[in-house]
């Protein structure tokens, strides 16, 4: 058990050294679903962590436990007030009102705009014949169905997406207050002058939604704050949240999902035959990769956890990303299916922290799949993959890939491709085992 609590160990502090080791999974899985390191119990069985998380005694304010919350900035400040970091009748009360933004009938208004954005971002990168599918897909697009919730034109994005990298950065990195051994004073009076001028742009915006309401999320947290259901903080932090929350999450799930395309023959082939079939495949990428590998809780009660008792107090770490290779729920659990019986998965997490954007992540998704995938009837889409140019997330909270490079040429002569095409290695080395 000491070398399994060892290789753990590396893996949360230098996760880059191992991406997403599926033999440390399955030894987890097979050994200690629930593993004390000491400070933190590890959870990474699928029933284990719906358990922890449908617990009344689960929270996630580590205030709750006495531990400090991260971060002494401003944004940090908003951040913590987002809806992801509330717990209770508080998170109730809070998701109720964005719950709306999110009905079948919302979605399906969305549906034009988020395929016809993708395409719009698409087209001209595939027509360039090689492009980043991180920086110049998966980065702007999050923003853009953000855009799309909130009403907010097109023109705006690339503003937005400015802001919207700002808040991502506060969520990876813990800025302090600038004192010794913390943050540069300077660097934190930077970042509050720049989140400054974002909480400016969101109050013009709902100035103008409070002037001349549409149907649209900020319009009702506009008129909720007019009517005394929420303050200015708890506002903004909505929108912060919608900006910037699915920034990491939908980002990593697009490249993992682009990865897929490209690594597994005859799925392009697939999707040009059935379209439909897009939402499974991006679905199945983001359980086999796991965009957000893990989350912590707060317990302030007692919780058993498959015959091991975590006292109150503690905290967990639930790893989703072992979870959703657990051979207990997913049969041949590491191998890429869109066709599983079994799709109820936790990359979007479970209860009620079940990411409200999922349906969206999921539209956005098939779109650049469907997309690509009909490219490919006209293009050779192939990429280099190698450490250097597709470089592995070194974060251990969000995986993915921190680029992903891929090559779209023409096809020439009858469905043969250049001969600087076929030279370039394709996915060469990009088996994980």
């Amino acid at each position: 058990m000491d070398s399994l609590r060892h290789e753990l160990t590396r893996f949360i502090q230098q996760p880059a050294a191992q991406h997403d080791p599926p033999a440390l999974y399955r030894r987890l899985l097979a050994e200690a679903p629930v593993l004390d390191l000491g400070r933190v119990h590890v959870v990474s069985g699928y029933e284990e962590i719906v358990t922890v998380l449908m617990h009344p005694g689960t929270a996630v304010d580590p205030t709750t436990v006495g531990l400090p919350r991260a971060g002494t900035t401003a944004l940090a400040r908003v951040v913590n007030r987002m809806l992801p970091m509330r717990d209770g009748a508080d998170h109730t009360r809070l998701k109720r009102l964005a719950t709306t933004a999110f009905s079948a009938r919302r979605l399906e208004q969305m549906r034009h705009r988020i395929e016809t954005t993708a395409d719009r971002l698409l087209d001209p990168l595939i027509a360039s014949g090689s492009f980043d599918v991180v920086a110049d897909l998966a980065v702007p697009l999050p923003v853009a169905v953000s855009c799309a919730i909130l009403d907010i034109p097109d023109s705006e994005q690339e503003r937005v997406t400015g802001w919207a990298q700002l808040v991502a950065r506060s969520l990876l990195d813990d800025y302090d207050s600038g004192g010794s051994g913390g943050t540069p004073a300077a660097t934190v009076a930077e970042l509050d002058a720049e989140f400054e001028d974002f909480r400016a742009y969101v109050e013009q915006l709902c100035a103008e939604r409070t002037a001349s309401p549409g149907d649209d999320l900020v319009s009702r947290l506009a008129a909720a704050r007019t009517e005394g259901r929420l303050d200015d903080d708890d506002l903004l932090a909505f929108v912060v949240m919608l900006l910037a929350n699915g920034l990491e999450t939908l980002t990593s799930g697009l490249a993992l999902a682009v990865w897929q395309l490209l690594h597994n023959p005859g799925l392009a082939e697939r999707l040009r035959a059935r379209p439909a079939d897009a939402a499974a495949v991006f679905d199945e990428a983001q359980r086999l990769g796991s965009p957000v590998r893990a989350s912590a809780r707060a317990l302030t009660r007692d919780v058993e956890v498959a015959g091991t008792v975590i006292p109150a107090g503690r905290v967990t770490l639930l790893l989703y990303a072992a979870a959703n290779r657990d051979p207990r729920r997913f049969t041949d659990p590491d191998v890429f299916d869109p066709d599983r019986a079994e799709l109820r998965h936790l990359a979007f997490g479970h209860g009620p922290h079940h990411c409200l954007g999922a349906p969206l992540s999921l539209m956005a998704g098939a779109a650049v799949l469907r997309r690509l995938a009909a490219a490919g009837e006209s293009r050779e889409l192939g990429t280099p993959l190698t450490p250097r140019t597709a470089p592995w997330s070194t974060q251990f909270v969000f995986g993915g890939m921190r680029e992903l490079p891929l090559h779209c040429p023409e096809r020439v002569d009858d469905g043969a491709v250049t001969a600087a095409a076929a030279d370039r290695p394709v996915l060469a080395g990009a088996v994980r085992s």
